[in-house]
């Protein structure tokens, strides 16, 4: 696969995030918001449970920030 141009590199989060954001508002046109709601937050829940088992996220220190 072919990687996109270095010049993308520091427009990458704003590129995602509007992808996101797409994504978000055709669930919503699809389903209504209730249940575009419920997509986004149960898909949330599963990429943080993916990122915590491949050890990317440090779930204590999360507690702990929130937590004192």
């Amino acid at each position: 696969m072919k990687q996109p141009p270095r010049s993308w590199y520091p427009y990458r989060n704003r590129i995602i995030g509007g992808l996101i954001a797409f994504i978000f508002a055709l669930l919503w046109m699809w389903f209504g918001f209730g249940q575009a709601l419920f997509i986004l937050v149960f898909s949330t829940i599963g990429f943080i449970i993916g990122a915590y088992f491949d050890g990317e996220i440090d779930l204590e220190s999360w507690f702990r920030f929130f937590n004192p």
